[in-house]
């Protein structure tokens, strides 16, 4: 039968928590945009498909197409 290799147990890492007031600006906002990335992901797929759509008005009305 073959061995089995002892695994340890994996170190803990002491995670510094830094007091919101004591932070520098940008650290500050890099926390605030890390609470509203999902929304700003939606914001950066939906202005791009209306810009499209807009675009795609646009070109029609300069055609004669409408």
């Amino acid at each position: 039968m073959a061995k089995r290799k002892h695994i340890r147990p994996a170190k803990k890492k002491h995670l510094v928590i830094e007091k919101y007031d004591e932070m520098s600006p940008i650290r500050r906002l890099e926390r605030r945009l890390d609470r509203v990335n999902h929304i700003m992901e939606l914001i950066r797929t939906i202005v791009p498909i209306a810009l499209l759509i807009l675009n795609c008005i646009i070109l029609a009305k300069i055609f004669n197409l409408i």
